[in-house]
């Protein structure tokens, strides 16, 4: 048995509940924000020019005057919105969901038309997906050095892409299973270009799965749990583990079980424990007064932060020393404090060389965020003093969440343009044609 088509026929009718609307609104208005935002960077403009003269085509690159065929508008967009880890998380997949499901449902509204409505309906069965899947395979997947986002976000994303387009539920099962050969990407690869690239390749995989799918194109759906498939070869799932996400599906949804973390800062989730802390620790330690800095966070987490003294920009973002010294100096880090290299900057420069990460050993392997072992902060004052505080869960998180006016500000520090123009991207869930209402980024 494979569970795989119990997962297509859940895809193919399951309705979500009107009551997550919010949330993805503003998931996908946020996700937008770093589109945009992402456009001038290096890996973006590197990848217009080497696959623009490959794939012309009528689909926006938003934020650019440049357009592409639907599955290169998925990829480069997706690239856009990754390049500086601006964009949101969820936690038992481990990975960045709307980075990959939204710009391959893009692609699908260039292709059929697509209401808010129904890319709401796609975005939550793309999402049910990747964090059923990801309990199924367990963080062991992500541990052994798999990039998520690139992995789940393909098989996730093509199941969205899949029930956009409205197919069948044995052809969203081939969708999936189609998507899994393409589904592939490295955290060893952090730091460099190919982290958003990977991104890219996942959201323009997904579109073409379901175009094939809606083809005739076939699959093996055991490909998906087999001891020689997907969860054998890169994963430590069991077939418990596999009937239990199945059971799990839409009981409840896992937006309402995990919801999503949208971040306040660009750089990795991981060291987002930590910026809370040293957000609220500021307050009682002025950054001239801190003699030495001592971190304590999960092993696992540490490892996909290897840079402790950042040389570049791309690196500072997987810095905890780096983003967690900017916190306790300035007590933000923005996309104008990225591109001066707010690494180097004297006072902070200080403090991370007075930092030391400690590491521990997961409580509980299976949670990502684990309530019971908090990331923990220690500031040790030059007078002797010491103050300390923990995190469980970060700004930005389900249970400590932004307003709306805090992600319209977002908006407006990440892309320049005004605050509330964030609210036009929001209203995308009542849109007749979602193609239409984003080309207005356009105008």
């Amino acid at each position: 048995m494979t569970s795989l088509p119990a997962f297509a026929r859940f895809a193919a009718s399951a309705e979500p509940p009107e009551d997550q609307l919010p949330m993805v609104a503003r998931a996908v208005a946020d996700c937008f924000g770093c589109i945009l935002a992402g456009t001038k960077s290096d890996v973006a403009r590197a990848a217009r020019v080497a696959l623009l003269p490959v794939g012309a085509g009528p689909a926006p690159l938003y934020g650019t005057p440049q357009t592409a065929t639907p599955a290169y508008a998925a990829l480069l967009n997706a690239v856009s919105g990754h390049a500086y880890d601006l964009d949101d998380w969820e936690e038992p997949g481990n990975t960045h969901p709307t980075i990959v499901i939204f710009p391959a449902l893009l692609a699908v509204a260039e292709t059929v038309p697509l209401t808010g409505a129904r890319m709401f309906a796609a975005y939550a069965v793309g999402f049910e997906m990747i964090c059923r899947l990801g309990e199924a395979v367990t963080l062991d997947h992500y541990t052994r050095g798999f990039h998520s986002t690139a992995t789940l976000g393909t098989i996730g994303a093509a199941a969205a892409c899949a029930r956009a387009l409205g197919l069948t539920a044995e052809q969203i099962g081939n969708a999936m299973a189609i998507a899994v050969s393409q589904a592939t990407g490295y955290t060893l690869q952090f730091g460099s270009s190919v982290k958003p690239l990977q991104a890219g390749f996942a959201a323009r995989a997904a579109y073409e799965a379901a175009l094939l799918a809606r083809a005739g194109a076939t699959a093996k759906p055991e490909v998906l749990d087999s001891v020689r498939g997907f969860n054998g070869l890169m994963g430590a799932g069991t077939p418990d583990t596999f009937a239990t996400a199945a059971a799990k599906l839409g009981s409840p949804w896992a937006l309402q079980e995990y919801g999503l973390l949208i971040k306040p800062w660009p750089s990795c989730s991981y060291i987002h424990r930590l910026m809370t802390i040293a957000l609220e620790l500021r307050q009682q330690a002025p950054h001239e007064s801190i003699a030495e800095v001592r971190a304590t966070m999960p092993d696992f987490h540490k490892a996909i932060l290897p840079f402790d003294r950042p040389a570049s920009r791309t690196e500072a973002l997987f810095s905890v020393p780096a983003c967690t010294a900017q916190v306790l100096v300035a007590g933000d880090l923005t996309m104008a404090d990225s591109a001066a290299g707010f690494w180097e900057r004297p006072e902070v420069a200080r403090l991370i060389e007075a930092t030391t990460v400690t590491t521990v050993t997961p409580l509980n392997p299976e949670l990502n965020y684990d309530p019971a072992q908090p990331d923990r902060l220690e500031l040790i004052l030059r007078d002797g003093r010491i103050v300390s505080g923990t995190c469980d869960n970060p700004l930005g998180s389900r249970l400590t969440p932004m307003s709306d006016a805090q992600y319209a500000a977002k908006y407006h520090s990440i892309t320049s343009r005004p605050a509330d123009e964030f609210g036009t991207w929001l209203s995308w869930t009542k849109a007749p044609d979602v193609a239409d209402h984003f080309r207005k980024a356009l105008t």
